[in-house]
């Protein structure tokens, strides 16, 4: 049976089947994005914390706006080149359009990986607000010395063994106690195994559950069963290995499962004496609060007891000698301090040992007190004061470039971040001056931000505060600007190399962090929502219009218009997909 209206249009509408269908899918599309678009307005708008602004690198979003544009338009060329008749010119431009969908997911995937690997920090403790300085960079490189402590080295040696990101946790770790109530982490057993090389990982006491036969037949007391060779599961000193784990957790599920079966046996026998021999007829909501029930469970509790294999739950590894372990601070149940003598990973295994100081060491390329002086405005208090109370401008740790750590030992950089501010406020004083003519005030983003180009600006000046002023108001500082490649996708450690400040921070004054991904807040989660389902859709669309040009020959060749309808169809939505980027660059690019 042929399906009418696939080529031609119906008379009484002047639309075939397909343009319907693309209609109504489109309109299901502009409620989906229009709903993301009006969560993120609500979101920004009643945020209770300073929202970021011009957050993102505008000149890889402006480009794409206009390989978005491009794009449009070649498509359109396609389509007339079909009406046409002209094979070769509907190639040649939606070869252009395919083109152009990939140079976007190209510079859409350098936006992702600069986010990817850039560091935020929200550090805490320090003046009367508890600080809330946030600290922006690049993370350095970092491996163990001989005495198992973290040091310092060159980013060029990040791929070599046991060097690791400087945002690790180290503990000194001389146990570590498996739960088998849930499957042990594999990843966490391999990665435990894989750092402890010559370190031996062994089992603290023998791990013995009751043979259920031996217990049933009544011939031996507790003590008995539990030495009976049928009991034993493994024995002292049996080394750690996902094989081992996998056999205590079935040991110790197979029990579990046993002594479920007998407190439900007990407990519908309990059920049944006091309905059929007590008589006691009313809904169990009430007969479990009456005295007659609790005698009858605590008399149960203790004949369960002596009818239960009572596996233990847990199992406890000894590490000779103890060895330090480097882990990743998401792979923690919650934050840990120097000193503290044990942590929790994720899958409920307990670390014990010395947590180990634990730095965490960047570049620096941006300062955002914002949240500080909302704190310290909600107080009362005059923000300034406050943020130069807090820890950041006033701790005495040394600092550095990437490249100077270690060459002069002397060297004294205690104040640099203190410096940075100083030029900052003598920057905003100039202006502020200048905004004041124009009857405009500086922005939040302006008076407690400092972006990674006034950084390298004032490092440029020497940090001379008067300088600083002074090509302030003359608008000569050294700013970035938009077509400037350096900071393409942000800020650039390896061309400035040697330029950003070198922060160590420890890790009690580490509140919160993260890379540039939704956990770090809701903007980067609604950001990576938005861009990553538009891109799909490129994707998508992409994959279609592919498939006419490299497919459509076929097609061409039957019947050209049927081709022409399907581009038509496909362009409508790669139009679609053009104009959620318009209204998606200046929302989250330009604001």
């Amino acid at each position: 049976m042929e399906i009418p209206f696939i080529v031609n249009a119906r008379k009484d509408t002047g639309l075939f089947n397909s343009k319907v269908g693309i209609w109504l899918f489109l309109a299901s599309e502009v409620t989906l994005f229009g709903g993301l678009f009006s969560g993120y307005l609500f979101l920004r708008l009643y945020a209770d914390y300073p929202w970021p602004e011009r957050a993102l690198p505008v000149l890889p979003g402006l480009i794409n706006t206009f390989v978005l544009i491009g794009s449009s338009v070649t498509v359109v060329f396609a389509w007339a080149a079909l009406k046409m008749r002209e094979w070769r010119k509907f190639q040649i431009y939606m070869a252009i359009t395919l083109v152009c969908a990939g140079l976007f997911m190209v510079l859409k995937g350098i936006e992702y990986n600069a986010k990817f690997g850039h560091q935020a920090v929200r550090l805490q403790g320090g003046g009367p607000v508890q600080d809330s300085t946030i600290v922006e960079g690049h993370l350095h490189y970092a491996e163990l010395n001989e005495e198992g402590l973290m040091v310092e080295v060159k980013e060029d040696r990040k791929k070599e063994d046991g060097v690791f990101k400087a945002n690790r946790v180290l503990i000194k770790a001389s146990e570590f106690t498996f739960v088998l109530t849930r499957p042990t982490h594999e990843a966490y057993v391999k990665e435990i195994l894989r750092q402890a090389g010559e370190h031996k990982i062994s089992l603290a006491e023998p791990y013995r559950v009751i043979d259920k036969d031996e217990l049933n037949d009544g011939k031996m007391n507790r003590d008995q069963l539990s030495n009976s060779e049928k009991a034993s599961i493994a024995e002292k000193g049996e080394v750690l290995s996902i094989e081992l784990l996998d056999k205590l957790e079935d040991a110790f599920l197979e029990a579990r499962s046993h002594d479920r079966k007998i407190r439900t046996e007990f407990l519908a026998a309990s059920w049944d004496w006091v309905r059929n021999v007590k008589g006691e007829e009313e809904a169990s909501t009430y007969v479990v609060e009456k005295e007659i029930w609790k005698d009858r469970r605590a008399e149960d509790a203790e004949k369960i007891k002596i009818l239960s294999l009572r596996a233990s739950s847990e199992v406890t590894f000894k590490v000779d000698p103890p060895l330090t372990l480097v882990l990743k601070p998401g792979d923690l149940v919650k934050k840990v301090n120097v000193g503290d003598l044990s942590a929790k990973l994720r899958d409920d295994t307990l670390v014990s040992g010395e947590v180990l100081p634990s730095p965490m060491i960047l570049g620096v390329d941006a300062l955002d007190f914002r949240t500080t002086a909302q704190r310290a405005e909600a107080e009362g208090l005059d923000p300034v004061p406050v943020i130069e109370e807090t820890w950041l401008l006033n701790h005495k740790a040394h600092h550095g470039s990437h490249d100077d750590h270690g060459e002069t030992e002397g060297a004294d950089h205690r104040n640099e971040f203190k410096m940075i501010w100083d030029c900052h406020m003598a920057w905003l004083k100039a202006e502020t001056e200048r905004l004041e003519k124009k009857d405009r005030v500086p922005t939040l983003n302006d008076k407690y931000r400092v972006n990674w180009d006034q950084i390298l600006a004032y490092q440029e000046l020497d940090y001379d505060v008067e300088k600083v002023y002074e090509q302030g108001k003359a608008r000569t500082l050294e700013r970035n600007g938009l077509f400037d490649l350096d900071g393409f996708a942000g800020a650039n450690h390896k061309i400035h190399k040697g330029k950003f400040p070198h922060l160590e921070i420890p890790r009690a004054n580490v509140g919160f962090e993260s890379t540039f991904t939704p956990k770090w807040n809701t903007y980067y989660a609604i950001y990576f929502t938005i861009t990553g389902l538009h891109g799909l859709h490129v994707i998508g669309g992409a994959l279609v219009l592919g498939y006419y040009l490299f497919f459509g020959r076929k097609m061409y060749d039957s019947n050209p218009e049927w081709l022409a309808n399907r581009v038509e169809i496909g362009g409508l939505f790669w139009h679609f997909v053009d104009l959620v980027w318009i209204f998606l660059f200046p929302i989250l690019y330009l604001m």
